[in-house]
């Protein structure tokens, strides 16, 4: 066999190559002084953002995270105050002025007032609705009955003093005393009024006009 057939007939042998190492620095010499090597940069961290607040409809943090505003003193952190639901406590309450120092002056106002809160409290709807519809009807009851004395008192005390001076209380003081037993009967319903609109419950006045229906 020829040193050739010989030669591809038997198996290569891999060649054996060294390890490659990274160049190292050659030492200095005597009386040089060494080069700093260089040192690797850190690499800069990306900022993080903080998180978002949240939306509406989600479930709040249970502790505010940090350079967030701090809920008020009193309030566990994610609980918010609850506004009280409307229950037409001021149509009631505007019965009051009828406390006005000036005579027949309060008992007007106080009707009128309670008429027209009445008729803007009944967009609230539920019990604050039922409260000032009945003050309306009350409110408006009162102003026209009062309303009524009065005119008839100017009218009793012009017939009466066509022929001289009054001598006697009665019949002229028959309205004065109707009109102060009614003015406390307002004063009365109102108060009672307030007291039940307070506890969120309704104030009917059975033998009001009912002007307005349910």
């Amino acid at each position: 066999m020829s040193e050739d057939a010989q030669r591809h007939s038997e198996p290569q042998q891999p060649q054996y190559a060294p390890p490659q190492h990274p160049p190292v620095a050659p030492p200095p010499q005597y009386g040089q002084t060494p080069q700093p090597q260089p040192q690797p940069q850190p690499q800069p961290q990306p900022p993080v953002a903080p998180p978002a607040p949240p939306q509406y409809g989600q479930t709040p943090y249970p502790h505010p995270p940090a350079g967030y505003p701090q809920p008020p003193a009193g309030y566990p952190a994610g609980a918010y105050a609850v506004t009280a639901p409307p229950r037409g406590l001021l149509p009631w309450a505007l019965g009051l002025l009828i406390l006005v120092p000036f005579p027949f002056v309060g008992g007007i106002a106080s009707g009128i007032a309670m008429a027209v809160s009445g008729g803007a409290s009944r967009r609230a709807g539920g019990v604050a609705r039922e409260n000032a519809r009945s003050a309306l009807n009350w409110g408006l009851t009162y102003l026209l009955v009062s309303t009524g004395l009065l005119v008839t008192h100017f009218v009793l005390l012009g017939v009466l003093s066509a022929d001289g001076p009054i001598t006697g209380f009665f019949p002229f003081g028959t309205i004065i005393l109707l009109y102060v037993a009614v003015g406390i009967l307002h004063l009365v319903l109102v108060i009672v009024g307030m007291v039940r609109a307070s506890a969120g419950k309704v104030m009917r006045v059975p033998f009001a006009i009912p002007y307005l229906r349910g």
